[in-house]
């Protein structure tokens, strides 16, 4: 299935409760390209943890200049507003705007309905052109409805059937994951499905959580993988480094250290706003800052990039039989109190090259004229940039410095406390 990552404002509310077990995560079956993970890794992509998390129902979506995601948001719609179809291409409904214009929907998050002739629409006038007009009669037209409600399926895919309607503001346990879809729990005691590009992102106050995890770089990716490639960048829209940071919060669960993950696709935040990657760390700043305002608890904030065409011989390491990516720290000179950040990495540096031998490339400081300079630093002294290997390590040994981190982290967590 085509994914539509965060139509509507985002993804659904991933929370880690306080005191319970994992946090359930996305599955992965093949790679974009055809290529396909590891067995090993299969399975921890496959895997999902038995936790309560829940979907907000969102009643706003965008009309866009085409078919399609990748073209402009020309205006919002909010739950109610109905406009005349007056053409389709491939799951996209083309519609006449109040003011004349043309704007395109996407069909999987609005309803069709019949409206008799005599109906007042809002397309001045205007003759239809490749209309999907319903059968029963020559006095009615299509027009789609822009709803509060979604659908609830009996199985994950738009082919099911429709158990039950979701208005908006409703709140659903999640159960499962399969693909796009989540397996929630109904009032009833059954259970249904609901498409994640439908449901709102957020947070959830969360009391206790300390470990606050985010990507700026959310869809950096690693070269045997290779979804997409642009001069030296290498991105993948959901084998990517937001991954490793899945990892890392279940790794720190399993050692008692409550952590939140945090969800919004920050490249397509940006893509939206028609915003250069330079303004990356401008969103993930708002990400940051909401997360703070709703859990006072949080103090560490860990943003996980993945560094660029370095040498795998520069960014892997062999510890007793397993292979690692290794990790640098990144500190930047722009935080007034970066001092304190770096003698915070500094000491899990130590911790890591303790436990782990040569795991840790060291701490890197930067400076203005070598990039943001600041990286939501400021946030806190337990804020770190940290990088997991390069473009030529793989997701497996990724998640293996995933489990390492979490082990040094834990440990240095716990002689502070």
């Amino acid at each position: 299935m085509r994914l539509r990552n965060q139509l509507l404002g985002g993804t659904i509310i991933l929370t880690l409760l306080a005191g319970g077990s994992d946090s359930a995560y996305a599955s992965i079956q093949t790679l974009s390209a055809g290529k396909k993970l590891s067995q090993g890794v299969q399975q921890y992509a496959q895997t999902v943890q038995k936790k309560e998390t829940i979907a907000k129902i969102v009643d706003t979506t965008n009309l866009r200049k085409g078919p399609g995601l990748e073209y402009e948001i020309v205006a919002k719609a909010k739950a109610g507003t109905s406009y005349p179809i007056v053409g389709s291409k491939g799951e996209w409904y083309k519609v006449t705007l109040s003011s004349g214009n043309t704007a395109y929907v996407a069909n999987w998050v609005v309803e069709t309905v019949e409206s008799s002739g005599s109906q007042p629409t809002s397309n001045n006038g205007q003759n239809q052109e490749n209309a999907n007009k319903p059968s029963g009669g020559q006095d009615k037209e299509a027009i789609v409805n822009i709803v509060d409600t979604t659908n609830l399926r009996k199985g994950p895919g738009l082919d099911y059937e429709i158990v039950a309607k979701a208005r908006a503001g409703e709140t659903f346990p999640v159960v499962g994951l399969e693909g796009d879809w989540y397996k929630v729990s109904l009032p009833s005691g059954g259970t249904a499905y609901v498409a994640n590009w439908v449901v709102n992102t957020g947070t959830n106050k969360q009391s206790g959580s300390k470990v606050y995890i985010y990507h700026t770089h959310n869809r950096e990716s690693w070269r045997n993988v290779l979804g997409n490639s642009k001069g030296t960048s290498v991105d993948d829209a959901k084998v990517n480094i937001t991954l490793v940071g899945k990892k890392l919060a279940e790794s720190l669960q399993k050692k008692g250290i409550s952590s939140i993950v945090e969800q919004t696709d920050f490249t397509e935040r940006l893509n939206e706003q028609k915003l250069s990657y330079t303004k990356a760390y401008v969103e993930s700043r708002k990400a940051v800052d909401k997360a703070m305002k709703a859990n006072t608890s949080l103090s560490y904030f860990f943003d996980i990039h993945r560094d660029a065409d370095v040498p795998r011989s520069k960014t892997t390491v062999v510890i007793n039989g397993k292979t690692y990516a290794r990790i640098m720290f990144v500190i930047g000179d722009a935080n007034p109190a970066h001092k304190e950040n770096k003698k915070f990495a500094e000491a899990l540096n130590a911790l890591l090259n303790k436990k782990y031998p040569g795991i840790s490339r060291g701490v890197l400081m930067k400076s203005a004229h070598q990039g943001n300079a600041e990286y939501n630093q400021s946030v806190s002294n337990g804020s770190l940039l940290l990088e997991f290997g390069g473009v030529n390590n793989t997701l497996e040994e990724n998640l293996q410095t995933a489990e390492a981190f979490a082990d040094v982290f834990a440990e240095y967590y716990k002689s502070i406390k």
